[in-house]
């Protein structure tokens, strides 16, 4: 599924119950590589300078922001049963 299609999805189960505005592929470049997260699907440790995948919710802020590990986590994160 185009990540372009889950853009106004509510994702299930997480906590989370605003709309997704946009989905990307991610690399956050930081020079001493110490930028983390955690994936919200299955809660391992993100490093934001690898490729991961960023959801940002409807609103603004960086508390808006959501990781996630890969394409598989995004699915799982909003209840898609194609994957």
């Amino acid at each position: 599924m185009p990540l372009s299609d889950y853009a106004g999805r509510t994702p299930r189960g997480s906590g989370d119950d605003t709309p997704v505005r946009r989905v990307s592929r991610h690399r956050h470049w930081d020079l001493d590589g110490t930028a983390r997260a955690t994936c919200v699907a299955c809660d391992a440790e993100i490093h934001l300078d690898e490729r991961h995948v960023l959801a940002t919710l409807e609103g603004d802020g960086p508390d808006h922001r959501r990781y996630l590990c890969d394409e598989a986590c995004l699915a799982a994160w909003v209840g898609d049963a194609r994957t």
